[in-house]
């Protein structure tokens, strides 16, 4: 509004921003699924913040824990419809949700994203969100978050490609630019 940017506009743009790469992100929709990548969140405290943003998740969680016990996410468990654990803190996770919220174990962010997915679907929950927030480092499986950001968004324009029910495909590439 400083610069005389008419109301419209603004609000458009904010309607409109998907997010910055590997940041509660934005990467793809199908019917009432949306995917969502944060990577980024490399600990509980950044995991939070995504896990307050929406209120049914399928969450996909789990990497290489950097000392995090997690208990700051009860608050969101309400949230959770339920978790995908991979990686190597997958037991401390598990062990914070237990009694908490369901979750299962999975060794692969693909395995995890198809099975969120079909869940999510199964569920015919309106506005459901497949949140990959790990809340851990990705050194157990890729070389940094980024990368592993990059895979689940590759996974997830897979599916979108197989599925051919499209409602949004926002990949971006490397650099951010959109495809």
């Amino acid at each position: 509004r400083q610069f005389d940017v008419e109301k419209n506009r603004i609000t458009t743009g904010f309607e409109n921003f998907a997010g910055l790469p590997h940041r509660i992100e934005t990467v793809g929709q199908i019917a009432n699924v949306r995917f969502i990548n944060d990577s980024k969140a490399t600990n509980g405290e950044a995991a939070e913040k995504a896990l307050a943003c929406f209120d049914t998740i399928y969450w996909i969680a789990g990497g290489r824990s950097k000392g995090d016990d997690f208990e700051n996410l009860s608050p969101h468990f309400s949230h959770i419809v339920k978790a995908y654990l991979v990686g190597e803190a997958a037991d401390t996770l598990a062990h914070t949700l237990e009694g908490k919220a369901p979750y299962i174990y999975v060794d692969t962010i693909e395995k995890a994203t198809d099975l969120a997915f079909q869940d999510a679907v199964a569920s015919k929950n309106s506005n459901t969100v497949v949140l990959l927030s790990p809340g851990c480092a990705s050194f157990d499986q890729f070389r940094d978050f980024e990368a592993r950001g990059e895979h689940f968004r590759d996974v997830v324009d897979a599916l979108l490609k197989s599925k051919g029910e499209v409602v949004e495909l926002n990949l971006k590439d490397k650099g951010g630019a959109a495809a």
